[in-house]
């Protein structure tokens, strides 16, 4: 048995506006957003795989998105047509992130283009083209 990944999970700050980034700007499915202890929970279908947002415990601050912290550094996802992707992202608002201000193609043999969207707490989510 070959596992697979069910879901990720993922802390915001942001948790309105990145329920919004994942639905409008990936199609993602709205399962049910509900309280969960002491925080807001929502489940998200993308595709074959679901994301679930946290957002902050309620009286608790997150810290600022950094590149120095440990865990996952970026999502990514697969797109048909990379430029047409980006075209509705920048209709809906979805800057390219700072740091790859625009898409190019890894220097690894046979990779497709890729790009990176700012999300909503500042962290980097990948697009890219089929390799």
């Amino acid at each position: 048995m070959t596992p697979r990944i069910h879901h990720v999970a993922l802390q915001t700050a942001h948790f309105d506006q990145a329920i919004k980034f994942y639905t409008e700007l990936f199609g993602a499915e709205l399962l049910v957003r509900r309280p969960f202890k002491r925080r807001e929970m929502a489940w998200l279908k993308i595709g074959d795989m679901q994301l679930e947002l946290f957002s902050a415990r309620s009286g608790e601050r997150l810290i600022d998105w950094n590149d120095f912290l440990p865990g996952p550094v970026h999502l990514a996802f697969e797109v048909d047509n990379l430029d047409d992707f980006l075209d509705r992202a920048r209709t809906l608002g979805a800057p390219l992130h700072p740091s790859h201000p625009d898409p190019f193609t890894p220097p690894v043999p046979g990779a497709g283009r890729i790009a990176y969207l700012l999300g909503p707490d500042g962290e980097e989510v990948e697009v890219r083209e089929p390799d």
